[in-house]
């Protein structure tokens, strides 16, 4: 038996004594890609929005050649595409015991825990809707997050990877998709999750491409000490964002018949975005949000409510709630390549 001297044992002793309790929190639940702060904002005193997009054509019906005095054909064909984006209501709302909030309150100040991880929740929900929320398949509840709203596009806006290894070509293809020669970079983000990220900083680095025969690139890429193992911050000029949102998803979901799949079984597939982040009306990608005691435009993306009495219980209740919703202008501001499996890059 361990000698403590005037106690019988360490157990003794120790009854005398007590730990300290750090104050707070530490954080472990730490994301990157988050899309609410880089969203611009439209305030709505309304319950949807409303707006027409232009119908393409084929620039060989736009008009026709005329002979001189040759009688012209009166045109009516333009059409429109009708857009409504509905505001939809993301919630949470937590109980608070009395008697655990006036007692054991003597380190951490409870509500002020609770209030700040419920606003987390809310916020991490969010963000996982804007990529994934669907509301043809996953619920009249819903928005439209990013997959939802690309899967209505076609060719090089939609892109389906086939369940293998990317390839640098489709993302040139999915960068010129999106125009950004004629609307420019400035706005436009590539969304992509880590897994894909880290082949892109793999394949400029240490591994370079995977080639089916042996060619030569014309360009050499010269890096210095302090550049080893550095990450990819553009392609093409357009910022790389590492998005922890996006996650390994189920093989030949999404496309039009269901949502986009979280993995449950099989190979871990990916997705990457093109995002063009700025006013609807200029075509672009713009988060919609509903608050009557907001000023006009003050962003109020989330509202807070305290109830001190709850009825039948000795306790109180924090609510967060918000009226959300993205709205895409044209389509050609989204873009995704889907079923991209975990490889190294080809040309």
């Amino acid at each position: 038996m361990a000698i403590v001297g005037h106690w019988s044992s360490l157990a003794e002793a120790q009854k005398l004594t007590q730990s300290e309790l750090l104050k707070g929190i530490v954080q472990e639940v730490i994301e990157s890609g988050n899309l609410l702060p880089m969203m611009p904002v439209k305030q709505l005193n309304a319950k949807s929005l409303l707006y027409n997009r232009e119908v393409s054509w084929t620039a060989s019906t736009g008009a026709a050649f005329v002979d001189t005095h040759e009688a012209l054909t009166w045109q009516a064909d333009q059409t429109y595409s009708q857009i409504e984006v509905a505001l939809k209501q993301i919630a949470r709302q937590d109980v608070i015991d009395r008697f655990i909030a006036a007692t054991y309150g003597n380190i951490n100040d409870y509500k002020s825990v609770m209030i700040t991880e419920v606003a987390k929740k809310v916020s991490r929900f969010t963000e996982h809707m804007l990529r994934y929320g669907d509301v043809t398949y996953g619920g009249a509840k819903q928005f439209d997050g990013l997959h939802a709203m690309a899967q209505e596009n076609t060719g090089d806006l939609d892109y389906d990877n086939g369940e293998t290894v990317l390839s640098i070509m489709q993302v040139r293809k999915l960068l010129d998709a999106i125009k950004i020669d004629q609307k420019g970079q400035q706005n436009v983000i590539l969304l992509m999750p880590r897994e894909i990220a880290r082949r892109f900083d793999a394949a400029y680095q240490e591994s370079g491409l995977v080639r089916s025969q042996v060619t030569h690139s014309m360009a050499t890429i010269t890096i210095g000490g302090r550049e080893i193992m550095e990450r990819i911050p553009m392609i093409a000029g357009v910022p790389v964002i590492r998005d922890d949102f996006l996650v390994a998803e189920q093989a030949n979901t999404g496309v039009g018949s269901d949502a986009r799949a979280l993995r449950t079984s099989g190979t871990n597939m990916y997705s990457i975005f093109a995002v063009r982040l700025g006013p609807i009306e200029e075509g672009e990608l713009e988060l919609l949000f509903g608050d009557p005691g907001a000023g006009e435009g003050i962003f109020s993306g989330f509202t807070h409510e305290s109830f001190e009495k709850l009825e039948d219980y000795i306790a109180g209740g924090e609510r967060i709630y918000g009226f959300l919703a993205p709205a895409l202008g044209a389509s050609i501001s989204l873009g995704r390549i889907y079923d991209i499996t975990d490889g190294e890059l080809v040309p």
